[in-house]
């Protein structure tokens, strides 16, 4: 049993296909109404790590999980990691030191 998905791309418009063994059995359609740009910066929950493809679904507040490959974080991801928990340390301190 192979299954493949294939996704075409166009300024206006985004098909999705699922094929098992050839024959289709999803397609999707999402056209530009979309209210997100590529590069846009969203707070996600991980919903599933699939370790052999070093991605994840994530949900983002949609109806559906989003897909999110590892190379989609950037070059740059590490130091992005360790800046955002430095700034959730300082905050950290700084709430115990309010409290």
């Amino acid at each position: 049993m192979s299954k493949e998905i294939i996704i075409r791309s166009n300024s206006t418009a985004v098909d999705f296909a699922l094929l098992k063994n050839g024959k289709l059995i999803e397609l999707h359609k999402q056209n530009d109404g979309n209210k997100f740009n590529v590069g846009d910066i969203f707070l996600a929950r991980t919903k599933k790590t699939i370790s052999g493809l070093n991605a994840a679904f994530v949900n983002v507040g949609y109806e559906k999980d989003a897909f999110l490959h590892y190379h989609d974080l950037g070059p740059k991801i590490l130091s992005i990691i360790k800046f955002i928990k430095g700034v959730f340390l300082f905050f950290v301190f700084v709430f115990l030191l309010v409290a």
